[in-house]
């Protein structure tokens, strides 16, 4: 109990005693101490009242008071004045952001989550064509209109940015990301990614060029190679020199050929097409490649499950998972196994690629595909790598909607899998496992 209440009691009891005796002197011993309680009740409604009327008004000044009413308003008082302090202190916090963000060359908007503007910046205004404050508390996806956007903002997929032609300007290409803040509340930020966009369009349409340029030449030297080897007359000096370039010029055919590969599939737009694949007769018709190349010095198993087709492009698929199990193959000493699976599993379907082979260091995982990486360039020359099979594997899969796992450690062979998701399997009803090995 407070001081200031223990006084207030004090006072509340002295005055019903006083009045108590005030009425036993006059002979109303009833009436004057009713009239009392009356009278204090009265007051305590007097100050109740005025401290409502403080509290309704922000301005009012400190109204006049006794007692533990008195105290109470004081303690309003400062609870006030620390709460307006505080406000001055936030509201300068969300100028000062606010000023950051119209300073910003990003597109920042502050939408409520069923998409209403709340603020924009000026950047918002170029590259978007939202105003403000015309637009606040309009659907941000009626007034950009782009089928992309509306669908990337209504299917909430803010995992992954969006790329999309600005609505002001054609010519520029926005990158667009929603990210979840406080309560309820996305903040969309959009980037002028023009010239990002441009560059690796310069980048993918010269490695095509001169890619393809390269294999007219290319063959051209590969025929004259090919008739100086096989040419009985030619000096014996010549030989060894004349099958180095022999090999050198088929090492760079195949390069051409990745990349060409390459190039293909990354110019492709968006995702891969739905055609129906018999997944487990592809990996028998890869397991059979294989077997060629391994020339009996690997057992290679196969198990896969003809009821799971997958809904992509055949070609694609087929020259990512032979990528996978002709890796596991030039990589795998002789006596090691191969096993390859297709399953089901709880969101979809994989591909496995399991090795005994010779395996990969943990700090070469995140880059094994990226172009031209290699884990030992000098092995990768001699069972002659291109360093591009699994930046295409990466590619077909991610047209596919699929992820790759790579889990390996060296000495204790690999494991690559493929996840592809619900989305992209066909159940059929008959179940046919198909199995070999040898």
């Amino acid at each position: 109990m407070t001081k200031a209440l223990r006084s207030e009691l004090r006072l509340a009891v002295a005055g019903l005693a006083a009045c108590i005796i005030v009425g036993w002197v006059i002979g109303q011993p009833i009436v004057v101490p009713l009239l009392g309680v009356v009278v204090y009740l009265g007051w305590q409604l007097v100050n109740l009242n005025r401290l409502l009327l403080y509290l309704d008004d922000d301005d009012a000044p400190l109204p006049q008071s006794s007692g533990s009413w008195w105290v109470a308003l004081k303690g309003v008082q400062r609870i006030r004045a620390r709460d307006r302090k505080r406000r001055v202190r936030l509201r300068k916090a969300v100028d000062d952001f606010r000023q950051a963000a119209s300073a910003m060359p990003d597109a920042a908007v502050m939408l409520r989550d069923d998409g209403e503007i709340t603020w924009l910046n000026r950047a918002a205004t170029g590259l978007l064509g939202l105003r403000h404050p015309q637009d606040t508390d309009q659907q941000i996806v009626n007034l950009i209109r782009d089928p992309a956007f509306v669908e990337y903002i209504e299917d909430r997929r803010f995992e992954e940015p969006l790329q999309f032609i600005s609505p002001v300007n054609e010519n520029i290409r926005l990158l667009l990301r929603v990210v979840p803040y406080g309560s309820n509340r996305n903040l969309l930020l959009a980037r002028d990614v023009t010239r990002l966009h441009r560059l690796e369009q310069m980048r993918k349409d010269f490695v095509a060029n001169v890619s393809h340029e390269l294999r007219s030449p290319l063959t051209v030297i590969l025929g004259y190679l090919e008739t100086l080897r096989d040419d009985p007359d030619a000096d014996e000096s010549l030989q060894r020199p004349l099958e180095q370039m022999w090999e050198q010029s088929q090492r760079m055919c195949l390069i051409v050929e990745d990349l060409l590969r390459l190039s293909r599939i990354e110019n492709q737009p968006g995702a891969a097409p739905r055609n129906v694949v018999g997944v487990a007769e592809m990996l028998t018709r890869i397991r059979e490649d294989a077997a060629k190349l391994s020339n009996g010095a690997h057992e290679i198993l196969l198990k896969a499950s003809s009821q799971l087709r997958l809904l992509g492009e055949y070609n694609e698929l087929y020259s990512a998972f032979s990528n996978l199990v002709f890796n596991a193959v030039q990589y795998t000493p002789e006596g090691g196994k191969i096993e390859i699976s297709w399953q089901a599993e709880d969101a979809g379907a994989r591909l496995d690629v399991l090795d005994t082979g010779i395996g990969i260091d943990a700090h070469h995982l995140p880059r094994l595909t990226e172009r031209f990486y290699r884990v030992d360039k000098a092995r990768s020359r001699k069972v002659g790598g291109t360093g591009l099979g699994l930046a295409i594997v990466k590619h077909v899969l991610m047209r596919h909607d699929a992820t790759l796992q790579v889990d390996s450690a060296p000495e204790d062979g690999s494991r690559f899998v493929c996840h592809f998701p619900q989305a992209r399997i066909q159940t059929v009803a008959e179940e046919q496992t198909v199995s070999s090995g040898g």
